[in-house]
């Protein structure tokens, strides 16, 4: 283990999302690097930064290019599905070259390390050597496959980082197959401003906006909430929705999941998916079931709020030298103070998000409502002897457009 003199700054960035179609942040990607560049250059001392994304860092599960074959990325792995992921990933790399070029450069000068963990929006490049390859090269300029993992330690910064969704059933699956969580964000998430828009005839691009809300069990609630600010389209959202919601609740995919996900005993998360969907079937005008949605929203929130924090802990309760743990997937930052370890506080960090956010609001009673922001989180451990004496600091910031 280097002695803590030798120690570098070590930052932590997630659920950058970029994606090969759909809209982008407001701010361009590469910008946003550049500002955070700016800060961590000016405090990284004589080593090299690490930088570690904690998944999430390309969204293949959400390329509107799978509604134009005939898979999905929740179909099993195969040679086809492997190409299918290496264009989809050569075409994020195309778009987003600028920010690419803007961290290959510092790595390639020797003042940045990147280090990449999997989350449940990239997990498919487990299956495409290629694609792997592709991204390393893109972000290294090394030729080269890597192999990337599900976790990553970091002894001398005492941190264990992974995504997070273990702790989400609908986007997780232990031996990284396929999830309900993939199936929602193909077909349902990037397929219904497709259909509205093959029924309508118009662009209307604001129905990319389905694309950025947070946490993905608040969907339904969206659908209903753009309705109501466009009463022109009731008719065609309502329709379209309930249509897409139907075929998906009836696939073989959907039920299967549905079987082996079921418990005789409790209101388990696939009768909780499902209701969740039924509901937001109904009549957009109905003010009694948009009650009953917001009711059972509430219910399911509550129950994913804090389990990654209590994951955490558990983890670090049977790691040694290990005090703290950095996860991303709920696009949400957070900092929780966990108790102590051998006298020194050990600490949950979620590093949010590099994207826009639709957040669920729904404190006041009534229908659901939305809060548009554009955030940017990120956690830096610093190296010893920082000037201001920082061990690590926690960033979040969000802007709200008008």
């Amino acid at each position: 283990m280097a002695t803590s003199s030798d120690r570098p700054m070590l930052v932590f960035v997630s659920d950058i999302h970029l994606t090969d179609a759909l809209h982008n942040a407001s701010i361009p990607r590469v910008d946003t690097f550049e500002r955070f560049w700016t800060r961590i250059t000016a405090a990284r001392g004589h080593r090299p930064a690490h930088m570690c994304f904690v998944g999430d860092l390309f969204d293949i599960v959400r390329s509107p290019t799978w509604l134009e074959t005939g898979m999905r990325p929740y179909d099993d792995p195969s040679e086809a599905l492997a190409a299918r992921v290496e264009s989809i990933v050569a075409a994020v790399l195309a778009r987003e070259a600028p920010f690419f070029a803007a961290i290959r450069k510092r790595v390639e000068s020797g003042e940045l390390t990147i280090h990449y963990v999997l989350g449940n929006h990239d997990r498919l490049l487990r299956v495409a050597p290629q694609a792997r390859r592709a991204v390393w090269r893109a972000l290294t300029g090394e030729d080269r496959d890597v192999d990337f993992g599900a976790e990553l330690t970091f002894p001398d910064h005492g941190v264990l980082a992974y995504h997070g969704h273990r702790t989400d059933p609908v986007n997780y699956d232990p031996e990284g197959a396929a999830t309900i969580g993939d199936a929602i964000g193909c077909d349902l998430i990037v397929g219904f401003p497709r259909a509205v828009r093959l029924e309508t005839k118009a662009p209307h691009p604001e129905l990319d906006d389905i694309d950025d809300v947070r946490p993905i069990y608040a969907v339904p609630s969206w659908v209903r909430h753009f309705g109501t600010f466009h009463p022109e389209m009731l008719g065609t959202i309502q329709r379209t929705w309930s249509g897409l919601v139907e075929g998906f609740l009836s696939g073989d995919f959907i039920r299967g999941w549905q079987r082996r996900r079921r418990s005789p005993f409790s209101v388990d998360t696939a009768l909780k998916v499902r209701l969740l969907l039924e509901l937001s079937t109904k009549k957009l005008i109905a003010k009694g079931s948009d009650r009953r949605l917001t009711g059972l929203y509430k219910f399911v929130q509550h129950g994913f709020d804090g389990k990654m924090a209590e994951a955490a802990a558990a983890q670090l309760r049977a790691g040694e030298g290990l005090r703290y743990v950095v996860n991303g997937h709920s696009h949400f930052a957070n900092m929780t103070p966990l108790g102590s370890i051998d006298g020194k506080p050990a600490v949950y960090f979620n590093t949010g998000t590099w994207r826009s956010v639709h957040q669920i609001g729904h404190g006041l009673g009534g229908r659901p409502t939305f809060l548009h922001y554009d955030a940017m989180s990120y956690l830096v451990f610093f190296p010893e002897g920082d000037p201001l004496g920082r061990d690590y600091e926690w960033w979040t910031g969000s802007m709200i457009p008008r």
